[in-house]
């Protein structure tokens, strides 16, 4: 059976049509809001963006979602879990305040913004080829529904294309998890070029460089989040990655994640706005690389990525940018030829794993 997939254009030409109006309609049209009882604990997840970016899903929209909610009788409450990788939302103080800064605050969004794992993980066994259980961030598992709101873009680190499944995987999961993922990338030393300055083990919170005989080595405790390189001084470290593994493993612990939710009670915004090729975890935001085209909802994450993809895939890259080359624009999947990434791969093992489907019924709004 089909997926549904819900589409409504960010073109407006008045305020009734302006893309934050579209959010309450596009959510009664999914039929979420029916599916959720009177008082629901509603967790909101989003990505506040990192500090320095300034591409990331804008708070008026998480606010316009939570007074939605509100004004349906259930209690939302806005929610982002800490980062493996080693910037500012590392921990939950560093989270709360990058989130504030970015505009993130209780009396911005009209509900409680909280860190969805500053409590224990909840495990859930799930016996996959990566990862035998999903420890997903307490907050999030213990809330009565799911509403992810995900900016779409690429990324040409490990994902390609960074959209629902990456939210869920990644996002919506403890540290634990996401390091075990990580482990399919692999961080190489040029020890020819490494002296020994110090200043990967500088960057890196999570304590996992020593310096030995002038050289810089990483322990067991290294979570491949790949910060370290850029802060190499002497460009001696680079990384190698199984995309294959790292897509099963993302696409194992979406799944681990919907087990927690009952059919119905979990849905997908994913905006296609300010569509850039790097990810919000980026300390900067670069142009985007193609045009606004709108807001996609699905109950299905599979489905909501694959109709996001192929309208990428669309779509004429915007020009000067870094997807603006003869090259991508002529490309069929101008998403692989800009993140040299076979970014499917996640939807494949998506729905291998039976997080959903890539066969969908789009309907515009």
């Amino acid at each position: 059976m089909k997926s549904k997939v819900f589409f409504a254009s960010a073109h407006a030409s008045s305020p009734e049509e302006s893309y934050l109006e579209k959010i309450p309609k596009i959510l009664k049209r999914s039929g979420f809001l029916a599916s959720i009882g009177e008082g629901s604990r509603v967790a909101v997840k989003i990505h506040p963006g990192e500090r320095g970016n300034l591409t990331y899903i804008r708070p008026a929209v998480a606010s316009r979602v939570v007074r939605e909610l509100t004004a349906r009788g259930f209690a939302p409450f806005v929610t982002e879990t800490t980062t493996l990788y080693c910037r500012q939302r590392f921990t939950a103080r560093d989270l709360k305040k990058t989130a504030a800064l970015n505009g993130f605050t209780s009396d911005a969004l009209g509900c409680l913004f909280l860190i969805a794992d500053e409590e224990p993980d909840l495990p859930v066994r799930i016996d996959g080829d990566v990862l035998e259980s999903v420890k997903v961030a307490s907050r999030i598992a213990s809330a009565d529904a799911l509403l992810v709101l995900t900016h779409v873009t690429l990324h040409l680190w490990t994902a390609g294309l960074a959209a629902s499944i990456k939210q869920l995987g990644m996002g919506c999961t403890g540290r634990r998890t996401k390091f075990e993922i990580h482990r399919a990338t692999t961080i190489i030393t040029d020890e020819e070029r490494c002296d020994g300055c110090g200043s990967c083990a500088e960057i890196c919170k999570s304590n996992a460089v020593e310096l030995i005989h002038g050289k810089a080595f990483r322990t067991e405790k290294c979570s491949r989040c790949g910060v370290c390189i850029g802060a190499c001084l002497n460009e001696a470290l680079s990384a190698t990655h199984d995309y294959r593994t790292f897509m099963k493993g993302l696409a194992e612990a979406a799944s681990g994640v919907m087990r927690k939710f009952a059919p119905g009670r979990a849905l997908f915004l994913n905006f296609l706005t300010d569509i850039t090729w790097h990810c919000d975890c980026e300390d900067f935001s670069d142009v985007p690389v193609f045009p606004d085209i709108g807001l996609v909802a699905s109950s299905d994450p599979v489905a909501a990525d694959a109709a996001c993809a192929r309208m990428i895939n669309s779509a004429l890259p915007v020009s000067g940018s870094r997807a603006g080359s003869e090259e991508i624009i002529a490309a069929k999947d101008k998403i692989k030829a800009l993140s040299g990434i076979d970014w499917h791969l996640q939807l494949e093992f998506g729905e291998k794993v039976g997080l959903g489907s890539k066969s969908y019924v789009f309907e515009e709004i």
